[in-house]
């Protein structure tokens, strides 16, 4: 063999057995180098139970692996084991092209504390200080085949205590080109407290274009309540979240972003500061159309929301919501100088638009603490449905409700939220029981109500902020309690004998209420309007009942005016008995009302009457020798004048000596004792109501219908007693 080849030969060996020699020795050398210095190369302490280098292959196995945290007892990131193969040829023409990383069982924990992270340390150890050249890279990257097996990611957040447990954490991405090509990527893994996520992300790196689709299965949302907390006063937060949505766009432009898809969320619930449920919700379901942020484009093909539950408190200073958001300083200084004067002009308008909106299978409870009485009305069985709900466009809501125990409500709004200067409300309520708002009568004008079926028909229309409203109220057998006295109200509304006067005799009380004025104006409240016009109508009702009654039952008022009587008591006279007849009528038409009856004279000229009428009465008996009076005689009594001679040498001689001047009424007063008159004229006026009381029990009115007030005094006609009547619903 030649000198020269043998040269070759033992240089080559020599060589061979180098390469053999480094290729045994790098990866015991390599491993004991990192775990040595693992503290100056990468400022944690890292562990392995085996690093294995083919450097004929071009792969890196590394096997049990551990990295402590910056204080060099705590786990940071731990995994089995970390395949890579770099294909080596490919160097030569300054390509970095992996063939495989798989990483199996990876156990990684991060933990935030404001804006920085436990692995924020390693950053800043490899950053430099260099600034970049700006020149590109002449190298190209190719990553293919890159698999996560199995991982797990614990996040807690120690600002607001939040942790989020991910695990059976799978990544597959076939490839990762740096270069035109796209690159597809998919990540599987599951939430420890419940639900999976699934990610395909398609990114192209040359034009930094990307397609996501994200898919989330029941992730539980209670994860997410510290930082709720950050923004609302609730103690618990929970429910499921589901999506499937599909995200497209261009890093180089982050607001150019178009998406659509589904959202579900299920079971949401929360509580109060007090731990009291504040509101829950069965289900939403959300279907995106189209989204597009930079345009400002969002359309919802179908947003339902089933279940919907939650109790709004009314208290004197606060109601269930009012302490819901949390105080925050905002600033109010606004940098006006870093504006563009056409920014306005520039900006794409919102276009917002839900094809169906609707809410389905919801309860709320109003509940009312501000009254003396508090009061709870549960509205059920809520449906709100919106066609084409837009922002700018005419739409219609439609509303249905059940009110109470029974009251069936539908609403019907017209318009658009761009012009409420314009629109139409329409508002049905059947069926609805008055006792439910009884509180409410209790507080405002101190009458309960015991019972009362009410249905409302409320028509509205607003024409350039001028409203013109109908209001129709039907009530069937209202029954108001006696009035609470010791309560002070705010309106002092004789209701009770209101109701009584406006009910006809089927027990049905119809009244129509306009309504109209300008919105804008600062005197205008609906509510203020509805009471002034109810509370005027029931006040002029109660001023004047009879016209109503007496409608009531097609006759005249007329037939409730005084009726005047002579002082004596004989017979009712036919006339009488035809009106007493007819206020029979009325009684019976309205069986809840009592009858007063009130006689009234002017006691001084009636005592002159009744010692006149004695003395005539007394002449009258002597000069036709009658003991036994009939009513024909009481006539002829009454017709005797008074400067009739003989009556007068009658009363002349019957005159004591000292009474021998004044008129004819004192003379004859002088023959009477003032509390014989006084008995007298008592057992007359009894005597004539008695006769009233029979009439009306002939003709049906019982006795408890009818209330005798005390005696009155006022101006009447000379020689007459007058009776008044009234109504005492009470």
């Amino acid at each position: 063999m030649k000198k020269w080849l043998k040269i070759l030969l033992v240089i080559v060996g020599s060589l061979a057995a180098l390469i053999i020699i480094f290729s045994l020795v790098i990866s015991p050398i390599a491993h004991w180098y990192i775990e040595k210095n693992s503290k100056e190369l990468c400022g944690r302490i890292v562990k392995m139970d085996d690093l294995t280098i083919n450097i004929f292959k071009g792969t890196v196995d590394i096997e049990k692996f551990t990295a402590l945290e910056q204080n060099d007892k705590d786990q940071f990131i731990i995994f089995n084991r970390l395949k890579v193969n770099l294909t080596l040829w490919k160097l030569l023409s300054q390509q970095l092209k992996f063939t495989e990383i798989t990483l199996d069982n990876p156990n990684v924990i991060i933990i935030q504390n404001d804006d920085r992270f436990n692995f924020t340390d390693i950053i800043e150890h490899f950053s430099s200080d260099e600034e970049d050249d700006g020149e590109e890279s002449s190298w190209s990257f190719d990553l293919q085949n890159i698999t996560l097996i199995n991982g797990s990611i614990l996040y807690r957040d120690a600002v607001v205590n939040s942790r989020f447990n991910m695990k059976e954490l799978a990544l597959e991405i076939p490839r990762i080109y740096f270069t035109n090509e796209k690159t597809d990527v998919g990540i599987n893994l599951k939430f420890a407290d419940g639900g999976d996520l699934s990610l395909k992300l398609l990114y192209a790196m040359e034009t930094n274009m990307y397609n996501l689709n994200v898919k989330m299965n029941q992730f539980s949302l209670a994860d997410i309540t510290p930082y709720l907390k950050q923004y609302l006063n609730i103690n618990t937060f929970g429910g499921k979240l589901t999506t499937n949505l599909n995200i497209s766009g261009n890093m180089n432009h982050i607001l150019d972003i178009t998406g659509n898809g589904t959202i579900q969320l299920d079971h949401l619930a929360a509580t109060n500061l007090e731990n009291q449920p504040l509101a829950e919700v069965q289900q939403i379901k959300i279907d995106i159309d189209s989204m597009n942020v930079k345009n400002n484009v969002y359309h919802f093909k179908d947003i339902t929301t089933t279940g919907l539950r939650f109790a709004y408190d009314v208290y004197q200073d606060k109601n269930t919501f009012s302490n819901l958001l949390i105080d925050s300083q905002l600033n109010e200084e606004t940098d006006t100088t870093t504006q563009s004067p056409t920014t306005s002009d520039t900006t794409t308008p919102f276009d917002f638009k839900i094809e169906k909106f609707l809410v389905t299978e919801s309860n709320i409870t109003y509940n009312d603490h501000t009254l003396r009485q508090p009061i709870s009305i549960p509205v059920s069985q809520i449906k709100l449905d919106i066609n084409n709900f837009t922002t700018d466009q005419p739409m219609e809501i439609k509303l249905a409700a059940v009110v109470g125990k029974t009251g069936q409500l539908n609403a019907h709004w017209n318009g658009s939220l761009s012009n409420f200067h314009d629109q139409k409300i329409d508002v049905f309520l059947r069926n609805f029981q008055m006792q439910d708002v009884s509180p409410y009568s209790v507080e405002y004008l101190a009458y309960p109500i015991k019972d009362g079926v009410l249905s409302f028909v409320s028509n509205n229309t607003i024409d350039n902020d001028f409203i013109k409203s109908n209001n129709k109220i039907d009530i069937y057998n209202c029954q108001i309690d006696k009035k609470i006295k010791t309560l002070p109200c705010e309106y002092n509304i004789p209701l009770r004998a209101a109701v009584y006067i406006l009910t006809d005799r089927k027990g049905k009380i119809t009244l129509d209420l306009p309504v109209s004025g300008d919105i804008n104006s600062p005197a205008f409240s609906y509510r203020k309007i509805i009471f002034k016009t109810l509370g005027n109508l029931i006040v002029k009702v109660v001023a004047a009942p009879f016209d109503l009654i007496a409608e009531a039952i097609g006759g005249e008022p007329d037939i409730f005016d005084d009726i005047e009587y002579p002082i004596h008591p004989q017979g009712l006279g036919s006339e009488s008995y035809d009106r007493y007849n007819k206020i029979a009528d009325a009684l019976k038409a309205k069986p809840e009302l009592v009858l007063t009856m009130q006689q009234s004279i002017n006691k001084e000229e009636i005592m002159e009457e009744y010692a006149i009428f004695n003395t005539k009465k007394s002449f009258y008996q002597q000069r036709y020798n009658k003991q036994t009076l009939e009513i024909a005689d009481y006539d002829m009594i009454a017709n005797i004048k008074n400067n009739d001679e003989e009556f007068v040498s009658y009363l002349d001689n019957s005159l004591k000596d000292s009474m021998t001047s004044g008129n004819i009424a004192e003379k004859c007063l002088s023959l009477y004792e003032p509390a014989f008159l006084e008995e007298q004229i008592m057992n007359n006026l009894n005597r004539r109501i008695s006769m009233i009381i029979n009439q009306f029990a002939t003709q049906g009115v019982p006795r408890t219908r009818l209330e005798i007030l005390p005696l009155g005094e006022k101006i009447t006609p000379k020689g007459k007693t007058v009776l008044s009547f009234g109504i005492n619903p009470e």
